[in-house]
């Protein structure tokens, strides 16, 4: 299904105000085009569906410590006997301190029951709790899950900006080259239409006797090679404008067609901006906030809780068990429970020379400072990238306001040689050399205004704020 974009544009930026509906504008503006994409561009909702999968993540690691029930049963019966039946149930609850409380029901019988199994006809009941004190006590895998789910959870925002950065970034080089592109056809345009109509008066004077024959020539030839050129700038824009499409799309899912009649805007020197200062001003506190640098961090963090995951295994293994245990009296339970009822258990284990735990922690380490050694390496670069950008924002600035002069002056000049011409004082040969040099600081001036257009977003783009 396509939808052209200019009702598209209409309904999305004009539906507030009914007066604008008789009198739409057909140009296409920078600020209009990135509104659509970062809407509706299908990137930019999976950039916040990384978002909620960075909350999914953490549902799933709080997970780890959901109470939990259980229950087993087992029955032998042959012969018409009841060998045994052991019948147990419970309910656990884990804690973010590495206590697990826990409280059950076990009854069991059968003539061949195993006398570990042997409780009161009523069956028992038991609550408790195990402890770790050795590897496990401060950190332990659930824990550990938990921590990395937050920092993922966290850094999925920032992994949002980065992906709409360069969504943005991408689509505000394509818009550029879409209006250069643009631009560039309608200069060879109106040379082309020129060039034809002053053929045809050449003509003329060259039949009436005013002009040699061979001028005719001469000049047929400069209107192919404007034909060429303007059949070279239609294809750049019909290609430019199907990329520019690529960006296009209503509700992520409908890719949307530009009309025909839709336009970027006039060529202006008010297109052009020098370097935002308010942006110099605070870059120091940007690039420190910068979402890639930000990413690097938590992932340094991340790795570091492996790492005291890692320390930890350098400790005994000491597990504690505790239930009491009291016979099943209905409403008398709890009054009949003794103290001298119980069940306990301990687990101990230690490796001796501990290789493959000391060889994990160094590794660790090493990856981190190899991380830490990386962000001081990408923070550099960051600054050298944003310095750069000033550099060519304002450098680019003053070239397309030199470049809008000097269209002005070629313009001058061809003017002046045509009335030259006109009084038969001048040549085919510099009413072609006046024009090309009109026509390339025209096509310059454009190209100027989309080289700093897209320094400017570069510049926002390397400080890590064009999705602001």
């Amino acid at each position: 299904m396509r939808i052209e974009l200019r009702f598209f544009i209409g309904i999305i930026f004009f539906l507030p105000s009914i007066i604008f509906s008789q009198n739409i504008s057909n140009e296409l503006g920078f600020e209009e085009f990135m509104g659509l994409v970062k809407s509706n561009h299908p990137v930019a909702i999976q950039a916040d569906l990384t978002v909620e999968k960075g909350r999914a993540y953490l549902t799933k690691a709080r997970g780890g410590f959901d109470p939990k029930l259980y229950g087993n049963a087992s029955n032998k019966r042959f012969d018409e006997k009841v060998y045994f039946g052991v019948y147990n149930g419970g309910l656990k609850v884990p804690t973010w301190f590495g206590l697990t409380f826990e409280a059950g029901y076990e009854f069991n019988e059968g003539i061949y029951l195993n006398p570990d199994n042997n409780v009161p006809l009523d069956g028992l009941w038991n609550a408790g709790v195990s402890l770790t004190l050795g590897k496990g006590l401060f950190i332990d895998e659930r824990r550990a899950e938990l921590k990395k789910a937050k920092i993922y959870r966290n850094s999925t925002q920032v992994q949002r900006t980065i992906i709409l950065n360069d969504l943005l970034y991408e689509s505000s080089v394509v818009y550029w080259d879409w209006f250069k592109s643009f631009h560039e056809k309608e200069i060879y345009t109106n040379a082309y239409s020129n060039a034809v109509t002053r053929l045809e008066s050449i003509k003329r004077e060259a039949i009436l006797g005013n002009k040699p024959m061979i001028d005719t020539l001469e000049y047929f030839i400069v209107v192919q090679n404007r034909q060429i050129s303007l059949q070279e700038a239609t294809l750049n824009f019909q290609n430019k404008t199907e990329l520019l499409q690529v960006f296009l799309w209503q509700e992520g899912v409908i890719p949307l067609e530009l009309s025909k009649e839709i336009v970027p805007p006039k060529l202006t020197n008010q297109l052009v901006t020098p370097a935002d200062g308010n942006l110099l001003s605070i870059s120091d506190s940007l690039i420190q906030n910068h979402p890639d640098l930000v990413n690097y961090l938590f992932k340094i963090e991340s790795k570091q809780i492996d790492l005291r995951m890692s320390r930890e295994s350098l400790k005994p293994t000491v597990n504690l068990k505790y239930n009491a245990l009291a016979e099943n009296q209905f409403e008398n339970t709890f009054e009949t429970y003794n103290v001298n009822n119980y069940k306990w258990g301990a687990e101990v284990s230690f490796p001796i020379f501990i290789r493959k735990e000391r060889g994990q922690v160094k590794i660790d380490k090493l990856e981190i400072r190899e991380m830490e050694a990386g962000f001081a390496e990408k923070n550099q670069r960051v600054k050298y990238k944003v310095n750069t950008s000033f550099n060519t924002a304002n450098t680019s600035f003053s070239q397309a306001n030199l470049y809008d002069l000097n269209q002005q002056n070629y313009e001058k000049l061809l003017d002046a040689e045509l009335r030259l011409f006109d009084l038969g004082e001048s040549s085919i040969f510099m009413i072609n050399t006046r024009e090309k040099g009109y026509i390339y600081s025209q096509i310059e001036f454009a190209k100027s205004i989309a080289t700093n257009q897209k320094a400017n977003a570069q510049l926002k783009y390397n400080l890590g704020v064009l999705a602001d």
